[in-house]
């Protein structure tokens, strides 16, 4: 009889024992979904003018001549994941008298429908860049739109010249945005005229021009993962013999200036890269915050590969392992290398 109990007994803990490792294993089951940016695969764009790396499936499309070329590359699904180039740009006012001397005067020239750039800064292009879309937008070449772009920190100065701005937008959809704009906005010089006969007022009419706009953008809450791919797009940029050739004929005097302009754009997208790395962590480890509590993630990284990965919410509390471990505030800067999800 004792061993018959005995033997019930060694059943009932082999069973116990079973069922508690059951649900240990549980509790460590989840898999992990590699972030889309660590699969992107490049594809070579050459149109005889340029040659660019985009990631496969983007469109790229241009517009202008040598010295005002435009070059833009996105995503068809989502635009918002894109790179923007352009040249030069030239015309702006750089007052609201000066545009209402030609509006009066001279109703039917360009000026008097350009914008104005009055603090002649990259800042003050950016507000008005919807514009150029309002006054260019054709069939077969659509720009961006930059709706209520603000700025959320100056990252120094540009290579060539101008600011590099950290900045939010939205969309022609009205989705958030997140990224990095350079622009050179150059004043060559004054011209004065009298606004009027009775005033005697003078106005600087001479127009405003606006070298080497860059910019990369995602939405807000990937571009920090985001930013390594579309600078490599925009480092990738180089112009052909063909192209040099005719820009050599058209070229201004501030472009003789540019150290080489077939790879203006990798040496502008080091200088992105560059004060990228230093930027503030601030305002990424507050937004990326906001983002997990308003999806539902919270984040964790790998002991053994220091990778970042956004996690189911709950996630550290049915993890009985060693080798996930929640995150910092300062490696919210770090980009993810995927999402880990219940089984």
């Amino acid at each position: 009889m004792k061993r018959k109990i005995f033997t019930i007994l060694m059943v009932g803990f082999v069973v116990l024992g079973l069922t508690g490792c059951g649900n240990a294993l549980k509790k460590d089951k989840f898999k992990i979904r590699e972030a889309e940016t660590k699969s992107v695969k490049f594809t070579d764009f050459d149109n005889g003018l340029i040659k660019l790396k985009v990631p496969e499936g983007w469109k790229v499309d241009v517009l202008g001549d040598y010295i005002h070329y435009i070059v833009k590359a996105y995503n068809p699904e989502k635009p918002i994941y894109q790179f923007y180039f352009n040249l030069k740009v030239e015309g702006f006012n750089k007052s609201e008298d000066s545009k209402s001397w030609y509006q009066r005067f001279y109703p039917d020239s360009p000026f008097a429908k350009t914008s104005v750039i009055a603090t002649k800064d990259t800042e003050g292009y950016f507000k008005i860049f919807n514009d150029m879309g309002k006054l260019n937008n054709t069939a077969a070449f659509t720009f961006p739109e930059l709706n209520d772009f603000t700025v959320t920190e100056n990252l120094g100065n540009g290579v060539i010249g101008g600011d590099i701005l950290r900045a939010t937008f939205k969309d022609k959809d009205g989705t958030l945005g997140d990224g990095v704009f350079t622009a050179y906005v150059y004043d060559a010089g004054a011209y004065y005229v009298t606004e009027n006969i009775m005033s005697g007022k003078k106005i600087d009419n001479y127009p405003l021009s606006v070298y080497d706009t860059i910019f990369i953008t995602a939405p807000r809450d990937e571009f920090v993962n985001w930013e390594d791919v579309l600078n490599t797009v925009a480092g990738s940029l180089e112009f052909t013999d063909t192209f040099l050739n005719g820009f050599n004929q058209q070229q201004d005097a501030v472009m003789k200036n540019f150290q080489s302009i077939r790879n203006i754009c990798n040496q502008i997208s080091d200088g992105i890269m560059d004060s990228w790395n230093k930027r503030s962590a601030s305002f990424d480890i507050m937004s990326q915050k906001q983002s997990d509590a308003t999806l539902g993630y919270e984040r964790v990284y790998d002991t053994e590969t220091n990778e970042v990965y956004k996690a189911y919410n709950g996630f550290t509390d049915d993890y009985d392992g060693e080798r996930y471990k929640s995150i910092s505030d300062n490696m919210y800067t770090k980009g993810i290398s995927g999402y880990i999800e219940k089984d």
